[in-house]
């Protein structure tokens, strides 16, 4: 009678926790729709996150886009970049002119340490203490990003850190049931952003 009891007590709360963790994924899924792209008006340092389709090429848009003169004035980071990847991959992207030379001699920062989320927002930390930065523009894909942001924000609660999510061309996330990739993708991510919110959470418990 007892282990009947403990038996559908214990079914009741997995049962619970897989409707609450769906009841997430849904509202993850939504979070990523909701997220708005930042169009610059003024020269911004930027930090880009490899790993995902068309990041850097749009982060490098940015860039483009700037007048001249502001262009001198704006440093970049492409974390996670691996040691393959140098400044003349990143040549290859921009388009020719004399601001743009100036700007790949001596404004952009390659970090091939970082192997994941977390230890981007670590290279990146370290990034902007040396060049007395408090406020960047964070660009990664849309479905990477809650992780991401809740990743820097804890390493830097006191930095301005200002959103640029991409939108992949390979997932059609507002229809994301209809295709398995995309939906493992979300799945996968989502499970991630529990794990980084736990983890956060006790490391923060154990600083009090």
């Amino acid at each position: 009678m007892i282990k009947s009891i403990y038996k559908t007590f214990f079914s009741l709360v997995f049962i619970t926790i897989i409707i609450y963790f769906f009841i997430g994924l849904f509202n993850y899924q939504e979070k990523i729709l909701s997220l708005k792209e930042y169009s610059p008006k003024r020269a911004s340092n930027i930090v880009i996150l490899t790993g995902g389709s068309n990041r850097i090429r749009d982060g490098l848009k940015i860039i483009k886009n700037l007048e001249s003169s502001a262009i001198i004035n704006t440093k970049l980071l492409i974390s996670g970049t691996g040691k393959g990847f140098t400044i003349s991959n990143v040549k290859k992207l921009l388009p020719k002119n004399k601001s743009l030379n100036m700007f790949l001699k001596c404004c952009i920062e390659l970090d091939n340490k970082s192997k994941n989320t977390h230890s981007n927002a670590i290279e990146t930390l370290k990034w902007t203490k040396k060049n007395n930065i408090k406020t960047f523009i964070l660009i990664t894909s849309n479905y990477h990003m809650p992780r991401a942001a809740l990743e820097f924000k804890a390493q830097m609660p006191n930095f301005e850190i200002i959103t640029h999510p991409i939108t992949p061309k390979k997932h059609d996330i507002s229809n994301w049931m209809h295709s398995f990739e995309t939906f493992s993708l979300i799945f996968i991510e989502y499970s991630k952003f529990l794990i980084a919110i736990s983890k956060i959470k006790i490391l923060n418990f154990h600083v009090i």
